[in-house]
């Protein structure tokens, strides 16, 4: 048998044994020591280490690695925030996209912004859920770390303290409504420490004075903060129970809710019967109107809810918006005749009120439905050249001439008004200019600032048209197309377009019947004569032997002529607006007896007054004539007549 001899071939030359064990065990190391590297190794992960180092990141040759890392990372939370689809879907993770978006939103620059602006589009246009609560207790926190412990602290007002005031303002106002619907009760580890953070908003009201929409941002999250840490013990809740409706008690709790809240709860009636196409309920809108004192009730953060969620609405239907600016002269009347009170923890006076108005009616002329409702948003519905002459009403262009009797507080209410209303006027001829079809509305605007703008010498209020333009102007956003705005404006970052139609959706789920849908009557259909079949004896007897059928199987057998009987959520929707439009027939009714009695008092007078001046001719044709005899009679009487035909 032959032997085969293997070569052997020495890949490190000839060295020794020992020299060669120990470049093999170096080599085995180092290959070692690279895979736990890669293993380590997470370039999309949002760190602390990241964001000091791309913090202190100074040579352009360190920086353009970390800036690459960062926007990878905010399209990766774009695709997760599902914005397309407006925050609704299964695709994607909201919860963890809004916790890497505030994270990075701590990095400098343009990164920074452009992680506030996703932020605020996704928390706008999310649908709610009970799964946001703990990444919102998050985000809450974390903004009230940033304002009390880095925005304040600058000299000047940055933009990122602008967003950074939307992000809260849109968080808190989420929490206050998870609120609402009793679904906090379980959080109280995330309660106690939002109530260490509410502490530093104190001390910056001062810092943010000059700037009305973000001090009310502030007054806002501190609201809302004190209510759902059950700091503020003057508060009850007024609208809806703390504790989850079973079937039973569904109708009694809308009842209960009717009667502790009423403007709230009518607002979103209105919204509901607006997204199922129902035209029937104007009657409610002027009952909303009558309810004038639940516009000054303690808690203003009910009023807001509602006047978001009535802007959603008039969106939709100019004439709930002419309704919705009868409820502005309302409070227009009322801030004049009270004082001012801009202190955090007490009720702040008309400048949350006139900012979320102003912000309802600019996104109204911004996104309204049709061309009319955007105009009217703007000049009203008293003229149609308001823009060239004062005017009192509540539209945006009447705000930007408003002009209040002298008072104490008259100067500082007219600026806030007018600092609020050029804000918004600035921002819409921002975006107007990406709409080629709206430039009719655009010129409008513009001439009316331009004509403003030369008789205004308040130099608190010409801010105001700076930090717009400094907001709206800043780092542009490269996950927004200037298509996108041509188009429609769907990712708008000017106003908020979609948070009163989440509120109202989320309210209306959980506290208002379904509603009736639109069944209409259906036809008779034409059924040909069929020759009846004969039956023989045995079918005859086969057929009386088989069960009696149900009632449903009958209604089935009977044809669509027939409706099915109703359930009981929209039995009860019928008996509560049967309710509603028995208690506005009452109303009509009370009042056509006063105007009755009032006719008749004023027929009574003007008769009383004809019967005086009657009486008061007569008496000065008796002095001016001498004599006291009516005017229908003769100076001479019977007597005298027959005495003289005798002589």
């Amino acid at each position: 048998m032959p032997i085969i001899k293997i070569p052997v071939i020495k890949k490190f030359g000839i060295i020794s044994t020992k020299y060669h064990n120990e470049l093999q065990k170096r080599l085995l190391e180092k290959t070692e020591e690279g895979r736990r590297r890669k293993s380590k190794r997470k370039p999309l992960e949002v760190t602390e280490e990241f964001i000091k180092q791309f913090n202190a990141a100074e040579e352009v040759e360190d920086q353009e690695p970390m800036l690459d890392t960062a926007r990878k990372i905010l399209h990766r939370c774009k695709g997760q925030s599902r914005l397309h689809s407006k925050g609704s879907g299964h695709c994607g993770n909201l919860q963890l996209a809004w916790t890497e978006l505030i994270l990075i939103a701590q990095c400098k620059g343009k990164i920074q912004e452009e992680a506030l602006d996703l932020l605020m589009l996704s928390l706008d246009g999310a649908e709610s859920s009970q799964d946001q609560i703990g990444v919102l207790f998050f985000i809450a926190e974390s903004v009230l770390y940033r304002i009390g412990c880095d925005a304040a602290q600058k000299p000047y007002l940055f933009t990122s303290e602008v967003k950074l005031s939307k992000v809260g303002f849109l968080t808190f106002i989420r929490l206050y409504t998870f609120y609402l619907l009793g679904h906090l009760q379980h959080f109280e580890e995330q309660k106690k420490r939002l109530s260490t953070y509410l502490k530093a908003l104190t001390a910056c009201e001062t810092t943010y004075q000059p700037y009305p929409n973000v001090l009310s941002a502030m007054h806002v999250m501190f609201k809302v903060g004190e209510i759902i840490c059950d700091l503020d013990t003057s508060h009850e809740t007024k609208i809806f129970s703390q504790k989850q409706p079973d079937l039973q008690d569904k109708l009694s709790l809308d009842s209960r809710a009717a009667e502790a809240d009423t403007f709230l709860w009518h607002a979103l009636l209105i919204w509901q019967h607006i997204q199922n196409n129902r035209t029937n309920l104007h009657d409610v809108s002027k009952l909303l109107f009558l309810l004038k004192e639940h516009l000054h009730q303690e808690n203003w953060l009910d009023v807001l809810l509602a006047l978001l969620i009535l802007g959603d609405a008039a969106k939709n239907d100019i004439f709930y918006l002419r309704t919705l600016e009868e409820i502005g002269c309302e409070f227009l009347t009322t801030f004049q005749r009270q004082p001012l009170i801009s202190t955090l923890g007490t009720y702040p006076g008309p400048l949350d009120i006139i900012n979320v108005y102003t912000m309802v009616l600019a996104g109204i002329c911004l996104h309204g439905a049709t061309s009319e409702i955007q105009k009217h948003a703007f000049i009203g519905f008293q003229s149609e050249n308001t823009w060239i002459m004062e005017s009192t009403e509540a539209s945006l262009n009447g705000l930007l001439h408003f002009n209040p009797p002298n008072t104490s507080d008259s100067d500082q209410l007219k600026w806030i008004i007018h600092y609020c209303t050029v804000y918004n006027l600035a921002k819409i001829c921002h975006e107007l200019q990406w709409d080629a079809s709206r430039d009719g509305l655009k010129n409008a605007i513009c001439k009316a600032l331009d004509k403003w703008r030369s008789v205004q010498n308040s130099t608190q209020v010409l801010d105001a048209e700076k930090v717009a333009e400094a907001e709206v102007n800043g780092p542009t956003n490269p996950f927004i197309s200037a298509t996108a705005k041509t188009l429609s404006a769907t990712e708008s970052l000017a106003f908020f377009q979609h948070v009163g139609c989440r509120l109202a959706s989320a309210l209306s789920q959980q506290f208002l019947p379904p509603v009736v849908p639109y069944i209409p009557t259906p036809r008779k259909p034409f059924q040909k004569q069929v020759p009846r079949k004969v039956l023989d004896v045995t079918e005859h007897s086969m057929d009386k032997k088989t069960s009696r059928l149900s009632l449903r199987q009958e209604l089935v057998q009977k044809g669509p002529s027939l409706t099915p009987p109703l359930d009981f959520f929209t039995r009860a929707s019928m008996d509560l607006q049967k309710v509603i439009e028995d208690q506005w027939a009452k109303e009509l009714l009370i009042q056509m007896k006063e105007e009755e009695e009032e006719m008749k008092k004023e027929k009574q007078e003007k008769q009383k007054k004809e019967e005086e001046q009657s009486n008061e001719k007569i008496r000065k044709r008796e002095q001016k004539l001498g004599k006291t005899s009516k005017p229908y009679e003769l100076p001479w009487s019977v007597e005298t007549i027959t005495h003289d035909k005798m002589y």
